[in-house]
């Protein structure tokens, strides 16, 4: 396991269901509220299960966009850059979103799972 660094929700154990709501808020940090709602009464296996889930659906979502962006690149002229921008934009939220998701489970979970630094970049 690895703990997570430069959280800021150190010092709290990353233990974020056992946190107040108003402990829960960050003013740097946007947290998927719901999520923590959804985590509650579930085991550490079963949160780390989860993140690992949301982990390679992020990694398929950022390969996506990559690809997306490369095709924007390679485009022959204006029309084509701009149709393919057009689907990049779309995958690049899809993929901020997803990190989003990813983020606030690793801070429920409180640290990153070890099957995570075997499948880095």
């Amino acid at each position: 396991m690895t703990e997570r660094s430069g959280s800021s929700f150190e010092g709290m154990q990353g233990d974020l269901l056992q946190l107040s709501v108003d402990q829960q808020i960050s003013q740097t940090k946007l947290i998927l509220r719901p999520l923590i709602g959804l985590m509650s009464g579930q085991s550490r296996d079963e949160i780390e299960w989860y993140c690992l889930k949301e982990m390679e659906k992020h990694r398929r979502l950022r390969d996506e966009a990559v690809t997306l962006e490369a095709a924007v690149a390679d485009a022959a002229n204006a029309e084509e850059a701009s149709q393919c921008m057009k689907a990049f934009i779309p995958a690049m939220i899809a993929v901020h979103a997803q990190h989003t998701v990813v983020s606030t489970l690793l801070d429920i979970l409180g640290y990153i799972p070890d099957a995570c630094a075997a499948k880095a970049h």
